[in-house]
């Protein structure tokens, strides 16, 4: 499917003509996202333990693309841990929409052809997980314009094989020719001009596991928004086993990753809890969350990515409400020394820190532990600096 360079050449007894369409400069992402697992036996006697689906999303990182007509993908698993529906390890080379790829209907019109879901040439490592297997084949058939808004191409069921979480093991998909990271040749994003556009992976580095226990919480939601102090990514759960911490992740590259702040999660819950932490650098970033149990181990949730301006921060607090830990993060125009109080319903000095403030963001602590529930003032003794907001304690 491969059109990033076509020739078109006249030759006579002394002239050769050359024309090359290139490379559009546009770019896409594409990811594997909401898994589902269910524990009903699929082949009855086994060797199936369950089943699993995950979908394959794809949008662009600014801008649209119209007519996209060819779409060049796939996705790599482990042959250990899951299987193809068929009632064997592998399936025929070379089908035409096979029976456990649904086509969403954003791609109505098109069909997943020449499909090889059993590729046994593929032995690589990433995220500590080592993949064996590859499908690949070519969406096409139809005409879709691609936005910043994720639109999902197809879901995939395959069987698992494992008695212990995550039992359908992982996936990852590698990007396409020319992008980031572990590009595949073969992949590739084509419209009806024959232009081709670079796919990058936002789920390569990471793997997606497939089964129960996958993490030792159950999101529910995970967002950013733009604020006029930078980014705010929130996420919420319906449930946690054992979970010690979340860490908001910040990336400019999807390679290296940098904590931005942390945040105590529930430890064990049923109920449902929604957290939030800001990010004040702006521009364009992707985010993770990094959950960390009580045991030490890390999962990481999907990548999201967002642009965000910063045009103005005076104080920020967060979390909000506060437990137990109040972060304030104050923006400054100067350098200058002041003194941050922490005061009560009755007009009461409850915590006070000695603040340097220096040129940009400067972010501080509070321990509030001992504080009882209710509204509080933060405010600085600074005589020309404004800084004064409530909050709420919660517990």
């Amino acid at each position: 499917m491969k059109n990033c360079l076509h020739k078109i050449i006249l030759v006579t007894s002394i002239v050769i003509f050359s024309v090359s369409v290139k490379t559009n400069a546009q770019t896409c992402e594409w990811r594997l996202a909401n898994p589902t697992y269910s524990v009903v036996d699929p082949d009855g006697a086994g060797p199936a333990t369950g089943s699993v689906t995950f979908t394959l999303q794809i949008h662009t990182t600014s801008g649209s693309i119209p007519n996209v007509t060819g779409i060049s993908t796939g996705w790599s698993w482990q042959s250990s841990n899951a299987m193809l529906p068929t009632g064997s390890p592998c399936g025929a080379n070379s089908v035409t929409q096979p029976a456990n790829i649904t086509i969403s209907t954003a791609f109505t019109g098109f069909t997943y052809n020449n499909v090889d879901e059993c590729s046994g040439s593929v032995n690589f490592t990433t995220g500590s997980q080592t993949f064996d297997r590859r499908a690949s084949g070519t969406v096409d058939g139809g005409s879709i314009t691609l936005t910043t808004t994720y639109v999902d191409i197809f879901t995939v069921t395959l069987w698992t094989l494992g008695s212990t979480p995550p039992e359908g093991g992982y996936v990852v998909i590698n990007s396409g020719d020319g992008g980031t990271p572990g590009a595949f040749t073969t992949y590739a994003v084509s419209d009806d001009q024959a232009n081709e556009y670079v796919a990058n992976s936002l789920t390569y580095d990471t793997p997606l596991p497939l089964g129960s226990g996958a993490l030792p919480v159950l999101f529910t939601k995970f967002e950013t928004r733009c604020t006029d102090n930078g980014a705010v990514v929130s996420w919420s759960t319906a449930s946690e086993f054992n979970s010690n911490y979340f860490d908001l992740q910040r990336s400019t590259n999807g390679n290296v990753w940098a904590s931005v702040s942390r945040i105590k999660a529930a430890g064990n819950s049923s109920a449902g809890h929604t957290y939030q932490l800001p990010d004040f650098n702006g521009g364009t970033a992707l985010y993770r969350i990094k959950e960390v149990d009580m045991d030490g181990q890390p999962v990481y949730t999907s990548i999201i990515r967002t642009n965000c301006e910063v045009k103005a921060v005076d104080m920020v607090l967060y979390p909000v409400p506060a437990r137990d830990l109040l972060n304030v993060v104050i923006h400054s125009a100067k350098s200058l020394k002041t003194q941050l109080f922490i005061i009560d319903g009755v007009g009461k000095v409850v915590r006070r820190i000695d603040a340097t403030l220096l040129n940009g963001s400067n972010t501080f602590q509070f321990d509030l532990k001992g504080l009882a529930s209710g509204e509080y003032l933060i405010r600085s003794n600074a005589p020309d600096v404004e800084l004064n907001k409530t909050f709420n304690i919660v517990r």
